[in-house]
């Protein structure tokens, strides 16, 4: 087994992976504004065998790393191996980082690419996607599918691309924030969302996924143009859900996405 860490902006992530790179026991623990992460980690760690090798990835700062290095210690697994964004990737499929540095894209948009390009490996209608990860940032990332017409022995892909915004979240709580009168509505909650608002918590909800929708749709629309073809929309992430019913075109939502990429490096490690 090894056990793959996905550390976020808000949260963390884990999976245990089996030798065949499945993903069993998918976990999380918010660590923004929460005291004794490593405590915290190492209690739910404690079933994990000592000595398992610990592959992860992370976008937070210094002090959370530092948490989860104490917590593998503490229930004495490997040293964690942190794993960055790559130039290319080639192994059960072929990515190419199209980052004019690739060293610069982060380590979570990477590893969630591959593992949204992961779902499409093998299959004989394999498409160009967009990948939306609508987490604490909303990110929407285009991958240029090869277009060789020879028999697919695995997915090959470029990214070229793709953008970042605040997520739905932090564009809730600027609004609560930055205004005297407006409350923090919650996005989850679906009779905040209508057609035409009639309240105020439905005006901000609809308008802040709808924003979100709009960018995700102008991404996708301009990518379709220079696909000359309608590429496939993925998303993920804490708000995609909630995001999903305002898009105006089909998309699958995929989980753990992040995960399925470390499962990915750390397996063609082997």
């Amino acid at each position: 087994m090894t056990l793959l860490v996905d550390v976020g902006n808000t949260a963390i992530k884990w999976a245990q992976m089996s030798a065949d790179g499945q993903l069993h026991s998918t976990q999380m623990q918010l660590h923004r504004g929460i005291e004794g992460i490593a405590a915290r980690l190492a209690e739910q760690w404690r079933n994990v065998p000592p000595g398992t090798p610990v592959v992860g990835c992370n976008v937070a700062n210094a002090q959370i790393v530092a948490a989860v290095e104490q917590a593998a210690v503490a229930v004495q697994l490997r040293a964690v191996r942190w794993v960055r964004s790559q130039s290319s990737f080639d192994g059960p499929l072929a990515l190419t980082n199209g980052y004019r540095d690739p060293s610069q894209l982060g380590a979570d948009r990477w590893h969630c690419l591959l593992g949204a390009c992961s779902s499409m490996n093998l299959r004989k209608d394999a498409k160009s996607l967009v990948v939306v990860n609508a987490g604490t940032a909303t990110t929407v990332d285009c991958v240029d599918a090869e277009g060789d017409e020879s028999p697919r022995t695995k997915f090959v892909g470029r990214f070229i691309g793709g953008v970042i915004a605040p997520g739905v979240r932090m564009m809730l709580d600027s609004l609560a924030i930055r205004t005297a009168g407006l409350p923090t509505a919650d996005p989850e909650f679906s009779a905040n969302v209508a057609e035409f608002p009639d309240n105020t918590d439905a005006a901000i909800v609809t308008g802040v996924l709808d924003a979100q929708a709009g960018l995700v749709y102008r991404i996708w629309h301009r990518f379709a143009v220079h696909m000359l073809a309608e590429p496939r929309l993925i998303v993920t992430g804490g708000h995609a859900q909630a995001l999903s019913i305002r898009l105006s075109m089909p998309a699958d939502i995929e989980h753990n996405l992040v995960l399925r990429g470390l499962a990915l490096r750390a397996h063609d490690a082997k």
